[in-house]
């Protein structure tokens, strides 16, 4: 376990150093959660003056999903990179290598965790500079602790996706799966604006609550009942989209 602790973390290093060596990697998923970010909160500015919205600024409206979406390009970016790496025989070095094959799921995970934490910050600080309040520590912490929850999620999905499809050309599958999972969700409004199948699909899909526990975090006090839904949620996501991963390890090494 110290072994593959080790190595984990090592890989994890190995990723995030990835950033300065190739930033065209790193670099869309810090500047699409950012034109999200100032499109969105300009774009539908005009619908914050619906009574359902109380009053409520669009563009802190808009930070959780900025922040989400930041976070599922970090875990996306973990599941393209081991693509490449299985592509280039390093994965296969590693299956040969006395260190357990969950390492390959350990680390990329990490290092997409640690790369939310970073998005979610660039995030932060633009909406402070946009003019929203600065939500409390706990608040803080929670938007925080979803995001993290949506980049280990969308990391266990895509590196699922590379370990079965060995090629970097996956990549779309990766991208559409998530962006279909936050835009049929919250994104935009709330769920009393919604109607109709769009309505239906946000009622059951995970991402919702995890929208709905950041938006209690920017815009109001966390309180037990909004936390504990988004907290389950990224939760039940985290423990399934894993297990997706890890029964992708069964295909490496035996091409």
């Amino acid at each position: 376990m110290r072994r593959g602790a080790l190595v984990s973390f090592g890989i994890a290093w190995r990723y995030l150093l990835l950033v300065r060596r190739m930033p065209s990697v790193f670099l869309p998923s810090l500047i699409m959660p950012l034109f999200i970010l100032v499109t969105t909160a300009g774009a539908f500015a005009g619908i914050a003056r619906l009574p359902q919205f109380e009053g409520v600024d669009y563009l802190a409206f808009t930070v959780p999903l900025a922040t989400i979406m930041g976070a599922g390009f970090a875990g996306i970016n973990s599941g393209m990179t081991l693509a490449r790496d299985i592509e280039g025989g390093f994965a296969d070095r590693l299956v040969v290598s006395p260190a357990p094959r969950v390492v390959l799921i350990a680390g990329p995970l990490i290092a997409a965790c640690v790369r939310s934490l970073f998005t979610t910050t660039v995030v932060m600080i633009a909406a402070l500079i946009g003019g929203i309040d600065l939500p409390s520590a706990l608040g803080l912490a929670v938007i925080y602790l979803m995001a993290m929850g949506f980049s280990a999620a969308t990391a266990g999905w895509s590196m699922g996706v590379a370990l079965r499809a060995r090629t970097i050309q996956a990549a779309p599958l990766m991208q559409v799966v998530v962006f279909l999972a936050v835009f049929t969700s919250v994104a935009y409004a709330p769920r009393d604006l919604l109607e109709g199948w769009l309505r239906t699909i946000a009622d059951v899909n995970p991402v919702t609550w995890l929208l709905e526990t950041s938006r209690e975090a920017v815009l109001e006090t966390v309180t037990w009942g909004g936390f504990w839904p988004g907290a389950l949620s990224a939760l039940g996501l985290v423990l399934a989209l894993g297990l997706w991963a890890l029964t992708g390890l069964r295909s490496i090494g035996n091409h």
